[in-house]
């Protein structure tokens, strides 16, 4: 129970890694508001899993006027936020000559411009607080190329040094700002990916340089790193990455 009593808003919270997020902090006591990109019914079956006066919400990350919204109903829902997890996101090819303004546009808005007003609506109520916890989710693609998704690998470099940033504004007020880099974990987000004909190249890609025995991590897993970014273990950590990638960044 490291969450008793604390206050837990997730993004991306409706599916995938964020899922998980939302069941493993409810299920170490937090009340967690659940945070679906298009619809309050999306997080309803999570809120139901996490249970402990859980509430969905929906925002689209993208928009800072949903932003500022969504801070201010879960403010006025549960009168304080003690821990942010950033997990909103897209993800898709974006190879060279077949990426058009529209398809950047919207990995670059959801994926880096939405977590940064994320943290810029939620860090004042941290700091008028004297605490909190911010793990915003890189990428195993933010630390390394991949030649078919160039935009997300890029964005996601930037969620991992703007982690940094944030994090040397918001230390000396005794809010922890880390980043989890997952690896390639299996989610609804790329299931085309490990099912698809399509991707079948990419798959093998991913399957002969990963150095376990695993291509895809579980979410729950993830989960679980988030957890530690966000405990009293991980006090000391400020702009932090956790690479949590089956080896794949390690090997070559």
């Amino acid at each position: 129970m490291r969450f008793k009593d604390k206050v837990a808003l997730v993004t991306g919270g409706s599916s995938g890694i964020g899922a998980e997020v939302c069941a493993r902090f409810a299920e170490e006591g937090a009340q967690v508001a659940v945070v679906s990109g298009s619809s309050v019914e999306r997080a309803a079956a999570v809120v139901e899993r996490c249970g402990n006066g859980a509430r969905g919400f929906a925002c689209d990350v993208s928009d800072v006027a949903q932003i500022d919204t969504l801070v201010a109903d879960v403010m006025d829902a549960f009168g304080r936020i003690d821990v942010l997890v950033n997990g909103a996101g897209v993800f898709y090819p974006t190879r060279i000559g077949e990426t058009d303004e529209e398809m950047y546009d919207r990995m670059a808005d959801i994926n880096l411009k939405g977590c940064f007003f994320m943290c810029n609506a939620v860090a004042p109520h941290m700091i008028a607080a004297g605490s909190g916890k911010i793990v915003n989710l890189g990428s195993g693609a933010g630390v390394a190329g991949r030649s078919n998704y160039i935009v997300y690998s890029a964005v996601k470099a930037g969620v991992i040094n703007m982690t940094r940033s944030f994090a040397a504004a918001l230390a000396p007020h005794n809010i922890n700002v880390n980043c989890l880099a997952p690896g390639n974990t299996a989610t609804p987000m790329n299931e085309n990916v490990r099912t698809e004909p399509e991707y079948a190249e990419i798959y093998e890609t991913i399957k002969q340089k990963t150095l376990s025995t695993r291509p895809f991590a579980d979410a729950y897993e993830m989960a679980g790193g988030v957890l530690f970014l966000c405990s009293q273990d991980a006090s000391a950590a400020h702009g932090a990455l956790l690479l949590m990638d089956e080896g794949l960044s390690a090997g070559y």
